[in-house]
């Protein structure tokens, strides 16, 4: 080793540790005897042995999660072994499930790293490379096989980053290396590593030293980067995580009290201020959402780990997120598209909320046994824990986030239950998208019409900005006009808020209706409507309506998930029905063709940044003047199953005698395939006001905004919605 660097290292460590600390005192000692080697290899068998709680693991214990991770995790073992075994060869790919922005396309450096890389004009990539996810994957990979090479990739390509990525004078976002949300980010990764390597030869005193070193230069980088608009973001919560983790992992530095008093502050007041009342994080993006969620996770079990306590109000927050994004999931575990998110799963967040919390009602929508992130974070007794918890079904099926706006209806908890999400809601900042009166759907076990995703965040692909447009999502255009003006990848010229909301839920029906500004400005403000109702367990009838003065053209979107299958449309009737084999389909069947144009596209979807795939789409438009109304029968089909129910526009008097007009209201018919039973929706498109507004149907007498009847064998019975 360097004399002169192991008293320089020794020097700059000894003047970060706290005095008064009892195990700190050899190493004083030491200095005072004039062996600042001797310090600085003291101070590596401290951190080899020390039992600091979720730092120190025995060789029984890595050999049994290994057992463990080998028997249930074989998927997601060969991803991690796969990434480490590139990593060695400084080959980078971002894979994992809760990546930010993965990358599709490997990138290879034959001679050092470029710490500042950019491929394709993205710099989300550069960002990727400075948070050092995989670098858990390698030390996972030495904890499982011992092989020293993932041990010394590690450790040469960490010397490497510190030696030539010095901290700036201030915090700064001019950088690819230092931002403060990569710093938070690679704080906790850096830690999650270090305790695999703790133990490995090439990890040496001189190494530890600088990694301590630069620890706490992130520390005082992560406490000194706190700024108001960090309070109200989801930067400030992952930078005050790797603070946090520094705080709670290195009690031998004489900041750590104070950084865990700062972390414990601006975990509760970002908390209070991001977290709307609902649970749901105010950005409204699920991708985010979750981001968030798992690092105040990462926080809570710090605390429980050092016998902390968080304070009530805050584990509040961070369990209502959790149930939140219970309810928020489509029934194959996966969050919705909304916003800048991915087609992700979030069984392994709700596994750890539920360990964390000891809940039975999050067990349930988390997985069977943890998975393999978790099994090293619980440990094996942790894994025994959960096995031993009893999953509870949530106590309601559908669900209103009113607050955040978010609507989701089903009809079960199972996989093959029905689903619709609707949102009427704030944009909620950059990661927001045009997507006002969006929905998804969801039945038997397969996506029927999602969202589109968020590609990528560069300017230079205009399909970034073509994914946040208003056309790219399920929900209405006037005269092709997007009623959010997108600038580019982070800024709006207008935002559409939204006008109200109403929601009804029973156990026959769900009913959600939904109105927006977006077009309530120049000489004809225009009031467009949504309304949606599900008669259960079997299909939706949707009504979009324009209220305006002039002509205009209004037009209705609706996307299919990847892969499109067949999409066609009948001539006549204009019924759009998909077509894949061996799975669920959906059939678009208008109530009324007259005077209805539609169109089958095909368009591109991103599940994952910066991955593109085919889909396809249909829209369906109408023009006209005064009251424009469509309305369809959103009807999913089991595998297998092609029968269409009959759909009949159906006539609506006044009370004395005189035939309603269509803007006033209307009525349509629906009767499922192998079934006597007729359901009749009457809907009226302005609210009823006087006895004129009592309306005959079928010679039925009824009184109602939103009427559902049935008639069976010459029987009528009627349920007024609203």
């Amino acid at each position: 080793m360097n004399a002169d660097a192991m008293e320089a290292s020794a020097n700059a460590v000894l003047a970060l540790l706290n005095p008064e600390d009892p195990v700190m005192r050899s190493m004083q000692d030491a200095d005072d005897q004039g062996h600042r080697r001797d310090m600085l290899c003291k101070l590596h068998k401290h951190f080899s042995c020390r039992k600091t709680p979720g730092w120190w693991m025995s060789s029984e214990d890595k050999q049994k999660i290994t057992d463990y991770v080998k028997q249930f995790c074989a998927d997601e073992l060969e991803t991690v072994m796969k990434t480490a075994d590139e990593v060695v060869q400084q080959t980078f790919l971002f894979r994992f499930p809760w990546d930010m922005e993965r990358s599709q396309i490997p990138v290879t450096f034959e001679g050092s790293v470029d710490w500042c890389h950019i491929p394709d004009q993205d710099a989300e990539w550069a960002y990727m490379l400075n948070r050092h996810r995989y670098w858990v994957a390698l030390g996972q990979a030495y904890a499982m096989t011992g092989e020293e090479k993932y041990a010394e990739a590690f450790c040469r390509q960490l010397e490497d980053w510190i030696d030539r990525n010095p901290v700036p004078d201030e915090p700064t976002t001019d950088t690819l290396t230092w931002r403060p949300i990569e710093a938070g980010l690679r704080s906790a990764n850096w830690i999650k590593s270090l305790r695999y390597m703790i133990g490995s030869p090439s990890l040496t005193p001189l190494l530890l030293g600088k990694a301590l070193i630069s620890l706490h230069e992130h520390g005082e980088y992560l406490a000194a980067s706190f700024t108001s608009w960090k309070h109200i973001s989801n930067w400030g919560v992952l930078e005050t995580c790797g603070l946090y983790h520094i705080a709670l992992y290195f009690p031998e530095f004489k900041s750590s009290a104070r950084w865990r008093e700062l972390g414990e502050e601006r975990l509760k007041e970002t908390a209070r201020l991001q977290i709307m009342v609902d649970g749901i994080h105010w950005e409204q993006s699920p991708t985010y959402h979750h981001e968030v969620l798992a690092c105040y996770l990462d926080c809570v079990h710090l605390a429980n780990l050092n016998g902390l306590e968080l304070d009530g109000p805050f584990r509040h927050k961070v369990r209502e997120m959790a149930e939140a994004s219970l309810y928020w999931a489509k029934p194959n575990h996966r969050q919705p598209m909304l916003g800048d998110s991915d087609d992700s799963d979030i069984r392994s967040i709700l596994t750890y909320a539920a360990w964390l919390f000891e809940d039975p009602v999050l067990r349930f929508g988390g997985y069977a046994l943890p998975d393999y992130d978790h099994a090293w974070l619980f440990g094996m007794a942790g894994i025994r824990d959960y096995e031993a918890m009893v999953p509870a079904e949530p106590p309601s099926l559908s669900r209103a986030f009113q607050h955040s706006g978010h609507y989701t209806m089903r009809t079960g908890w199972g996989e093959e239950a029905l689903y619709l999400y609707f949102h009427c809601g704030p944009l909620g900042g950059g990661h927001g998208h045009a997507d006002m009166l969006h929905m998804d759907l969801n039945a038997y076990g397969r996506d029927l019409l999602t969202d589109l995703g968020r590609y990528n965040y560069s300017d230079h692909t205009p399909l970034r900005k073509a994914l946040k447009e208003s056309s790219a999502h399920n929900t209405t255009v006037v005269d092709g006009i997007g009623f959010t003006g997108i600038k580019d990848t982070w800024s709006f010229d207008r935002i559409a808020g939204p006008l109200g909301c109403r929601w009804i839920s029973k156990p026959e029906f769900d009913y959600v209706e939904g109105a927006h500004d977006g077009y309530l400005y120049g000489s004809d403000p225009l009031y467009p409507r949504r309304r949606i109702i599900f008669i259960k367990p079997y299909f939706w009838l949707l009504i979009d309506s324009l209220a305006c003065l002039e002509q205009h053209t209004f037009t209705q979107h609706f996307h299919f998930p990847h892969p499109p299958g067949e999409v066609r449309m009948e001539g006549e009737s204009l019924i759009c029905r998909t077509i894949t084999r061996g799975e669920a389909n959906l059939s678009i069947i208008p109530v009324t063709a007259d005077g209805l144009c539609g169109e089958v596209g095909e368009g591109m979807i991103s599940r994952e940044y910066n991955l593109l795939e085919p889909n396809a789409n249909v829209a369906y438009s109408r023009t006209g003047k005064g009251w424009i109304s469509m309305m369809q029968v959103l009807y999913p089909h089991r595998p297998g199953d092609t029968a269409l129910p009959r759909v009949r526009k159906v006539p609506v008097y006044r009370h004395t005698g005189e035939r309603v007009h269509d803007g006033q209201a209307e009525a349509c018919g629906i009767q499922l395939p192998g079934m006597d039973e007729e359901f009749i929706l009457v809907v009226s498109h302005r609210a009823p006001s006087g006895h004129y507004d009592s309306y005959v149907v079928e010679g039925m007498q009824i009184f109602g905004e939103v009427v559902l009847m049935t008639l069976q064998g010459g029987k009528k019975q009627a349920t007024v919605i609203i």
